[in-house]
């Protein structure tokens, strides 16, 4: 994202920039020898939905001085012990944080299970049977094999098994509708525009199609509301266009859904029209 041609245009693309925007700590990232810009190659956030959302694995994949950050982390944990708390699972350790993310409800568990491996939980169990599985494995075989075939070059991806729908929480009308799906996979890209791109695999043609007409309709709708605040908040425009921009298709056991957001739109929205 940072090295897309409608970053540069933004003049976003200045690290010291991003740095001091994100609010880190600098002389804490020198200390530790990490760079978040240049050394993070993805962060997958799971979660097995259904009633144990709470259960969710944070993997962060990159290049990392584990001894470092261990050490950094050990020396918080004698300094502020209220904040920093140590537990052992087997030959590592799982540091339990509270206070360390802004408006933090509950404590984070981390694991630093290598140079490359980064694990997190609000579980600590969960976060030690993440570890017993090969640390970024998943323990879903379907969502694993979907994980797989995203399009690297995506900034932001996203995939969903239906093993992982609230059931209970979805509404009558809708039930049979979401009960047709099977997997969800794709994200937005950002070059000189940004993208979506979204593939709804189905178990029939005909909950394809009935997905289609229902997701429709919602657009529709969504539409007629995005106008009226539009036509009061200007802001709102890039958000109504891109709806606009928004086009569903059926094809087999397949539902699609693309849409555009010109990147000088955007440009427009943040720096100003000239």
């Amino acid at each position: 994202m940072i090295d897309s041609p409608l970053a540069k245009k933004m003049g976003i693309e200045k690290e010291s920039e991003i740095i001091k925007a994100l609010d880190f700590d600098v002389e804490f990232l020198a200390e530790i020898g990490f760079d978040p810009l240049k050394d993070i190659d993805s962060i997958t956030i799971a979660a097995p939905g259904g009633g144990d959302m709470e259960k969710g694995l944070i993997i962060v994949l990159g290049k990392f001085k584990a001894d470092k950050l261990v050490a950094k982390v050990n020396e918080e944990a004698k300094n502020n012990k209220d904040k920093v708390k140590i537990h052992k699972a087997g030959d590592k350790t799982i540091f339990e944080v509270k206070e360390f993310i802004q408006n933090q409800q509950v404590p984070i568990f981390y694991m630093i299970a290598s140079n490359s491996t980064i694990l997190a939980s609000t579980q600590k169990e969960y976060l030690e049977k993440a570890f017993a599985n090969s640390g970024s494995k998943l323990v879903n075989k379907d969502f694993s094999a979907l994980v797989e075939k995203l399009d690297p070059d995506l900034a932001i991806s996203m995939v969903a098994v239906s093993s992982a729908f609230p059931s209970k929480a979805i509404p009558e009308p809708y039930k049979a509708i979401i009960e047709g799906i099977v997997s969800i996979i794709g994200g937005i890209g950002v070059d000189k525009d940004v993208t979506l791109k979204i593939n709804v695999f189905t178990k029939d043609e005909d909950s394809s199609k009935k997905l289609k007409e229902t997701f429709d309709q919602g657009m529709a709708q969504a539409l007629g509301f995005l106008g009226l605040m539009a036509a009061q908040q200007k802001e709102i425009t890039p958000v109504l266009e891109f709806v606009k921009s928004m086009k569903t298709s059926s094809k087999e056991k397949m539902m699609s859904l693309e849409g555009k957001l010109p990147g000088k739109m955007i440009e427009d929205a943040i720096l100003g029209s000239k």
